[in-house]
Formats: C-alpha cells, sequence, structure tokens
C-alpha cells in the first residue's frame, strides 16, 4: 500500500513541488534556484529534474544550465479549462454580466499558497485595466479572491491552510492575518468579501461551494468611482456577483 512515506510517493511530492517553483514571470530557474525555492538538496533537485527533463515536462538549455516547463503543460491548462464543468457552466453568466454592465468577472480555484484564474472575461469602459488571462496566479491572502475562497472552506480546511500561509508569511504575517479575519468575517456576513487594488481598481468576490465540485471563487473587479460613491458602488456589484454565484449554483444543481 502506498502511503505519505513510501519512496516513490515522497518523489512524486518533490517533483511536483519542483514544478511549482514556475510562475508567470518566474519562467526560467537554475538548479540553485530551484534548490533555494523549494527547500530541497542541490543533488536531490539535480535528480528529480533530470528525471522530468527525460519525461518532457521540463527543458534544459544546456549552455545556459536554466530549467523551463515544457510542452506537456501547454494541452494540460487546455485540458484544464476545457474539463471544467463549473467553467463551462459559469461562463455564459459571466460573459452575460461582463458586456452587460462593461465590468470585469473572474473565476479562480487554489493552487498551493495562490488562486489561479481559470478564466476572466474583461469588458471595461476605459479599456484593460491588468493583463489577466486564464492560468494568472494571484496571492491567495491578499487579493479578494483568494479571501473569499478561504471563506468557502471548511473550518479544518481553512485553518490548515492559514497555517500553511503562516509560514509562508512568516513576520509579515500579523497585518495580514488581521486583514484575512476581517475579510473572513465579511464572508460569513455578507457572503463576500471587498478589496482595493490601491491602483485604482477594486474588487468584490464571492465563495462558490458546489457539491461534488471543489471550491471556487467569483470576483467582479471595477475602476474605483469617487471616493463619495466608493460603499454605495460596492454594493451595487456585491448584489450583482452574489446573483449571478446563485444563477451559477442553480444551474449546477
Amino acid at each position: 500500500m502506498f502511503v505519505r512515506d513510501t519512496p516513490g510517493v515522497r518523489s512524486l511530492e518533490r517533483g511536483l513541488q519542483l514544478l511549482r517553483a514556475f510562475r508567470p514571470g518566474i519562467t526560467s530557474l537554475s538548479n540553485a534556484e530551484l534548490a533555494e525555492r523549494t527547500g530541497f538538496p542541490r543533488a536531490s533537485v539535480s535528480r528529480l529534474a533530470a528525471t522530468l527533463v527525460s519525461e518532457g515536462f521540463l527543458d534544459h538549455e544546456v549552455s545556459t544550465g536554466l530549467y523551463r516547463l515544457g510542452a506537456p503543460f501547454l494541452g494540460l491548462g487546455l485540458a484544464v479549462r476545457n474539463g471544467s464543468t463549473v467553467l463551462q457552466t459559469a461562463l455564459p453568466f459571466m460573459r452575460e454580466v461582463s458586456e452587460g454592465q462593461r465590468i470585469n468577472v473572474g473565476l479562480a480555484l487554489a493552487d498551493d499558497c495562490d488562486v489561479v484564474y481559470l478564466d476572466s472575461v474583461r469588458k471595461s469602459h476605459l479599456g484593460i485595466f491588468r493583463h489577466i488571462i486564464a492560468g494568472t496566479r494571484l496571492p491567495m491572502a491578499e487579493t479578494a479572491l483568494g479571501r473569499a475562497w478561504l471563506g468557502g472552506q471548511t473550518p479544518a480546511a481553512r485553518r490548515q491552510m492559514l497555517d500553511l500561509l503562516a509560514l509562508r508569511y512568516e513576520e509579515r504575517w500579523g497585518g495580514i492575518r488581521r486583514d484575512l479575519a476581517t475579510a473572513l468575517a465579511a464572508v460569513r456576513r455578507d457572503g463576500y468579501c471587498g478589496f482595493d487594488h490601491r491602483n485604482g481598481v477594486m474588487a468584490v468576490a464571492a465563495p462558490l461551494v458546489l457539491p461534488g465540485h471543489p471550491v471556487h471563487a467569483l470576483n467582479i473587479s471595477y475602476r474605483a468611482p469617487a471616493e463619495d460613491r466608493q460603499r454605495a458602488t460596492e454594493q451595487q456589484y456585491a448584489e450583482l456577483l452574489l446573483r449571478t454565484a446563485a444563477r451559477i449554483r442553480r444551474a449546477l444543481a
């Protein structure tokens, strides 16, 4: 029987952690950088990377010693999107809201300490605010989308994730934990939480808890209005967000 301490399982877990070291904007990593990001010994990184190269999941540039993700991930990412019943059900509602209101609507899942966009439909009055595409990662603890996802977890699963986030943020955790507590209280009370991106864009997000599916998070982002209109505008878009989430849940029921 395979358990977490079985050598083959440990090697698989380490190989997956090695792959997670690659992020948008971090597309090439050396052996030393992989070891630093994963905490694995360099010799272990070399063995794991060699296996991943031989199977095509990593490319290795001999002249520089750098590793890059291989072609299989293009197909895997497309398979995730096309195979998501939740995304295929949600997209018509997301497009309707985005095109009708000229705002941005996104759907995301969690991976490690981040949330990852399955898709983002973007129709703004003033053009695209940020370049968000499927696969874009955002920090879970620092975004409305991630905080809403946390709000949709069971208490036990949420405690486990909070412990993991505490390790990730170390000395910054105190302030982030307070902001998270406020957001989680808002999700419990109102069904959503809000966030000011401090670059002229605001967002509201809600968890999508769906039987038989992992927890997703749905968000709406929009250009920040005048200060005296911010609360009213947030409530307006929050009501639209919650209605859209309810429509998606009914369609999947």
